[in-house]
């Protein structure tokens, strides 16, 4: 007898009336006129400067910055006066819209730093009007709609991780320091690091470096340095046939019996009950560092 699933109460998909859009160049210090906007408008800076003006308040916008207007919104641009200035838009309305979305009022009107995944989508969508030229008067197909759909959801249900965000947020020193670290973890280097090596590299003193790690990151510049080892050595654990040995080797620990002790005070187990607890497809530990600064995986 077959079993029945029961099934979830479906949640109402967004659908468009219509959807157009493109890319355009504006010459230094062009405007857009005051105006109030009859559909759903999402903006993308690529190029230059620009200050978005609401309801008579001004907020800058520079490349990567995303605009989200919707009906009803008093608005105008004023681009970059030296410079030219460039931007992709797409015009939009909606027919219905998921119902677990926030209400209209509590939409992100500006987003200078929005996530990164969203600017690949955004582009994706306009080579797709690009080639639906029919689609200022018919309305788009279901598949769009749900592509929008997810973009939308992306900017209207933001992750509220520091993961996420910290990559914006890093002192330049520790961005230079880092990318010494993630060089020679990549290349598999066995090459020695100190302190010394590292601020010089970041261009500050010492102190000062290890001052920004511990504010951006929680830990010393060499703790973060191990703990950058061992998120390969996680990976790698996960993805590889390699042996413990080898593993140690490949993420710049010449002692094995160092590795696998530096490894277990860090994530509580030792690397082979945690290869162990992956391969029966547990939950790996969690990371001390965000994933965002994860060393590459070669072998």
């Amino acid at each position: 007898m077959a079993t029945s699933i029961s099934s979830q109460p479906s949640i109402r998909a967004l659908s468009l009336k219509y959807l157009y859009g493109g890319v355009v160049h504006y010459r230094p210090g062009d405007r857009v006129l005051p105006r109030v906007l009859p559909d759903y408008e999402l903006v993308m800076m690529i190029e230059g400067q620009a200050t978005y003006r609401k309801d008579d308040h001004d907020q800058a916008a520079g490349p990567g910055t995303l605009i989200l207007a919707r009906p009803g919104f008093h608005e105008s641009y004023i681009w970059d006066v030296q410079f030219p200035t460039r931007h992709a838009y797409i015009h939009f309305d909606i027919s219905a819209m998921p119902e677990d979305w926030p209400a209209l009022k509590d939409w992100p009107v500006l987003d200078r730093q929005p996530n990164p995944v969203l600017a690949p989508m955004f582009r994706h969508l306009i080579e797709n009007i690009a080639n639906h030229p029919e689609w200022p008067v018919t309305s788009p197909n279901a598949e769009v709609c749900r592509f929008l759909e997810c973009l939308l959801h992306i900017i209207l249900r933001p992750t509220k991780n520091r993961a996420s965000t910290l990559s914006h947020h890093l002192p330049e020193p520790v961005h230079h320091a880092l990318k010494l670290m993630r060089s020679i973890i990549d290349e598999g280097s066995h090459q020695r690091v100190s302190l010394a090596d590292l601020a010089r590299k970041a261009g500050v003193t010492e102190k000062h470096l290890c001052r920004l790690f511990q504010s951006a990151l929680g830990h010393a510049p060499m703790q973060t340095f191990r703990l950058l080892k061992l998120q390969l050595a996680i990976a790698l654990l996960n993805r590889s046939h390699l042996s413990i040995k080898e593993i140690a080797h490949r993420c710049g620990f010449e002692n094995p019996l160092y590795f696998s002790r530096c490894f277990t005070q860090t994530y509580g187990s030792s690397p082979r009950k945690i290869r162990h607890s992956l391969r029966a497809h547990q939950a790996p530990p969690p990371n001390p560092l965000p994933p965002e600064i994860t060393p590459r995986i070669f072998w």
